[in-house]
């Protein structure tokens, strides 16, 4: 598949599928290239905040961190720069609540919105080049970080509502901030190393298509590229450990519950190493897959489940899902693919797969008209919940024994939120969506937006966590989705 000049920084873009949510092929991992050694032991710099040149920009920040509102833009109205509908109060079941459109310019040439975290009343989202929290409920803005350079990582995770991105430093991805999500103040504010150590792998211009991973666990943060590894407290940004490894082509990693690390080195083997922070030269367990055996993503780390490609490229998008024991990676159970599934983008930084939804023992596969559960203990299909066999039927969240379900809107039929049982699949109750024409369109467009959709305080969250194209285009749709 052929990669736009600027790639999503270490995910591929999905092409559209006719009739439901955009569709990544598993990327073609790009041959070994020579890369410059990082060497041992690394001085950072001091941080950003420290220095001079970067004074008035901080001060900038400091003042739309406090006012807030002179930074907005927003979706589908012409005279304004964010969408309310009512200020967000109680709606009606179903109805579009708010909206938010990015602030980024067309020709921006690092156009990401990596990121989206919870705060008990908060939804942050990273943009391009600013963090802005939004009361779920309402979208009312009450915070915004400008950031000091382009966006270029996110944790997926977070921790003591602390999570951490990267921006570029002249030519390298390598600032690392911690924000904590309550209020929008950085926590530190850190590089990753000596610009001059960086080398090629952490150039957007020379890393093909694995920049550094960002994840969050156990107080730490970890970050991960091409040929190195680094962890630093997630309380200070002092640096804990780091080491160097052999030049891989792609590299991923996830937090949480565990640290696990993926790295596809060589031409045989893909290694999964579970991490303690502290020693990362001593990992918990190490698994190898065979590289025949397809790319890895991770869905979930409480239950451990990756989702894997038995293939090396091509549009058919065949997965199975794997159950791995978290005390020693060993498989556990095995999902084998269905051709009824129709997952979207499998690599993306805030969640394994759109259209795949793990609990505790249960596994949520979106499929074409249908979501289909699997019993993770065994790996067997427990039931299929028959939705509109026109469109694809998106699993959501499990609440209160309920599986919530999304079928996205069309510019011509609204969308739907349908609450099944957990257990049986049985239809308990549906929603539907807003037919005002400016509100469906927006749904489906946020429908096809790269990125998971998300249940909190009432609200179904359509979030972009990809690719943004200009300034039409949206980051967040909230629907009203009361408990019954």
């Amino acid at each position: 598949m052929t990669q736009p000049h600027h790639p999503s920084y270490g995910y591929p873009h999905p092409p559209t599928a006719p009739g439901h949510p955009q569709v990544a092929p598993p990327p073609t991992v790009p041959s070994q290239r020579p890369v410059s050694s990082l060497g041992g032991n690394f001085t950072p710099r001091r941080p950003l905040w420290r220095r001079p040149a970067v004074l008035v920009g901080l001060a900038l920040v400091l003042l739309l961190s406090a006012g807030g509102w002179a930074l907005w833009s927003a979706m589908g109205d012409d005279s304004s720069k964010q969408g309310k509908k009512d200020g967000g109060q109680a709606r009606a079941a179903g109805a579009a609540v708010w909206w938010a459109k990015s602030r980024t310019k067309p020709d921006d040439k690092m156009a990401q919105s990596l990121g989206t975290w919870f705060t008990s009343t908060l939804v942050v989202k990273a943009e391009p080049d600013v963090v802005t929290a939004y009361d779920i409920r309402t979208g009312e803005k009450k915070w915004s970080l400008l950031l000091t350079g382009s966006l270029c990582a996110a944790s997926r995770d977070t921790e003591g509502d602390v999570a951490v991105v990267a921006v570029m430093f002249g030519n390298h991805c390598m600032n690392l901030k911690a924000i904590d999500l309550r209020d929008g103040h950085r926590v530190w504010d850190e590089l990753l190393m000596d610009e001059k150590d960086a080398g090629d792998s952490l150039d957007p211009e020379k890393w093909g298509k694995s920049g550094p991973k960002l994840a969050v666990h156990d107080g730490h943060v970890y970050t991960a590229w091409k040929d190195g590894e680094q962890t630093r407290g997630l309380a200070d940004g002092k640096r804990v450990d780091q080491q160097k490894q052999n030049a891989c082509e792609w590299a991923d990693a996830a937090g949480g519950k565990q640290l696990i690390a993926i790295t596809y080195c060589g031409d045989r083997e893909i290694k999964i190493r579970s991490l303690d922070p502290r020693k990362l030269d001593k990992p918990k367990w190490t698994t190898s897959l065979k590289r025949n055996d397809g790319f890895v993503s991770v869905i979930s780390t409480d239950p451990l489940v990756l989702s894997q490609s038995p293939g090396v490229g091509g549009t058919d998008n065949r997965y199975d899902f794997v159950v791995l024991d978290p005390g020693t990676g060993k498989e556990k159970t095995r999902v084998p693919y269905n051709s009824y599934w129709r997952l979207g983008t499998c690599f993306l930084v805030t969640s394994g797969c759109t259209g795949a939804l793990v609990d505790k023992d249960g596994l949520y596969v979106a499929g074409q008209g249908v979501t289909m559960a699997y019993d993770l203990t065994t790996g067997k299909e427990r039931w299929t919940y028959k939705g509109d066999a026109n469109r694809v039927t998106i699993p959501v969240a499990v609440r209160k024994g309920q599986l919530a379900t999304f079928i996205p809107a069309t510019p011509d039929r609204p969308g739907r939120t349908a609450y099944v049982s957990a257990a049986t699949g049985k239809e308990v109750r549906t929603v539907d969506h807003s037919n005002d024409d400016r509100d469906r369109k927006n749904e489906a467009a946020m429908g096809k937006a790269p990125g998971a959709p998300h249940l909190v305080n009432d609200r179904l969250l359509l979030v972009n966590d990809g690719p943004i194209g200009g300034e039409n285009d949206g980051i967040i749709f909230a629907i009203s989705a009361p408990d019954a």
